[in-house]
């Protein structure tokens, strides 16, 4: 299982500029499988996005109010 400290390290790891540091230095092989692993990372926060939005949609018993006073953005009131 993945530990908070470990996702917190590869945060800090990418915005240290280190991420692109060692990427520089890699071959493309190792180019490469540093992209798969960001391409991956991308998957897991798409997957957990899709999970707990069905898990709040089901505890709010499948319900979907707009909030009063709501405007999506580029939209009036009365429209």
């Amino acid at each position: 299982m993945l530990t908070l400290k470990k996702v917190r390290e590869f945060k800090e790891y990418l915005e240290s500029g280190q991420f692109m540091e060692d990427f520089d230095y890699r071959t493309p092989d190792g180019q490469a499988e540093m992209l798969d692993m960001i391409e991956t990372l991308f998957e897991i926060c798409e997957l957990a996005d899709e999970i707990l939005t069905k898990r709040l949609y089901q505890q709010m018993a499948g319900t979907v109010e707009k909030p009063t006073g709501f405007t999506p953005l580029g939209k009036k009131e009365d429209d």
